[in-house]
């Protein structure tokens, strides 16, 4: 029978540029991702629908490293090597510097390797030692839950490292301001001048709210004058793209005492092994590792745990882990109505 299309065998889609096509590849590798993962990242981000088997000849021929075909040993033993001396408190295991190494490097380093060279590098294995935020006697809390992401946001600042703190002279400090979702990511991490000027605190809220191009519904903190500008803008543009929600079932902004703002507070409860990152690799790049380490196995934690391999792919496919898509989306144009408000031009509020 004539075929008048003149195609043959299944719709591939359309393949995005050779080179694009490659980069996508190799960040898939450097983030982790099984293959079922990537198929589904290909399918519904970039349009593609093939199998693993196409997917495999792809990686061959984009030359897409793969720890099962690592052979640069002394490469990968400078790299762990580089990793480990610039971890002042040895508190990193194999899985970190293996992490590291794919994400920071672009080497894919098998993790017995990894161990056996940190064993030969610091004389021993993975210990207490390496678990941050270790401590005797920790406060019993109940489990988190949410029914989706951008449900609700935790905003805090940090100010460890922060001019007060230091006592080093004028200006010498780093202020940090993060806010992290309730199912887990970590959705915006950055160092400003003082995190406790409402002008300053505003602009982060908004490049955070241009970056996703939403909001959640509620976002909670501890309170501070610093959360003026933020409290409102949240108010208003939930009220402005969301007017159905109920402020007395979900109310736009929450204020609790900081040992309740859970998610954010022990992002900070990494403090030792956070500012070693921080003087490494910059703040970015530890956004870059959080979101797209394993974390670990809570038996009895409702949201998603031991997640196979990071936090994005539940932030990217929610509903494979029973959760819904609660971004309340905000264009750029509403964005910058608000900034104008501000006093304090984000240039120099974000100097």
């Amino acid at each position: 029978m004539v075929n008048p299309t003149g195609k043959n065998g299944v719709d591939n889609g359309v393949f995005p540029p050779d080179d694009e096509l490659k980069e996508i590849l190799h960040d898939f590798q450097r983030r982790g991702l099984s293959l079922a993962i990537r198929l589904r990242y290909l399918e519904e981000k970039h349009g593609m629908k093939i199998g693993s088997t196409k997917l495999k000849k792809l990686n061959k021929k984009f030359e897409v490293p793969s720890a099962r075909k690592f052979n640069d040993v002394e490469g990968a033993t400078a790299a762990i090597a580089d990793i480990v001396s610039r971890d002042i408190n040895q508190g990193q295991g194999p899985d970190t510097v293996k992490r590291v190494a794919a994400l920071r490097l672009n080497i894919i380093i098998p993790r017995d390797f990894v161990r056996a060279t940190m064993h030969g590098l610091v004389g021993q294995g993975p210990s207490d030692l390496r678990r941050p935020g270790r401590r005797s006697g920790p406060k019993k809390r109940g489990a988190l839950y949410a029914i989706g992401i951008f449900q609700e946001i935790h905003a805090d600042g940090h100010e460890k490292v922060g001019e007060k703190a230091l006592r080093m002279g004028a200006g010498i400090g780093i202020d940090i301001y993060g806010m992290r979702d309730h199912v887990g990511k970590l959705l915006w991490m950055v160092a400003v001048p003082n995190s406790r000027l409402s002008d300053t605190i505003g602009h982060v809220f908004l490049d955070m709210v241009s970056k996703y191009g939403a909001i959640s519904v509620q976002v909670t903190f501890d309170g501070g004058s610093e959360l003026g500008w933020l409290s409102a803008f949240q108010t208003t543009l939930r009220e402005t793209f969301a007017p159905e929600l109920s402020t007395a079932e979900w109310p736009a902004c929450v204020a609790v005492q900081s040992s309740i703002n859970i998610p954010i507070e022990s992002t900070w409860h990494l403090f030792r092994w956070l500012w070693s990152k921080i003087v490494q690799i910059s703040l970015d790049e530890f956004v870059d590792y959080f979101n797209n380490k394993k974390t670990r196995r809570q038996r009895a934690r409702i949201l998603p745990s031991e997640v196979a391999p990071n936090v994005n792919v539940v932030f990217d496919m929610p509903q494979d882990y029973g959760l819904e898509n609660l971004a309340i989306a905000v264009p750029q144009a509403a964005i910058d109505q608000l900034r104008d408000l501000i006093d304090t031009p984000r240039s120099e509020a974000l100097r």
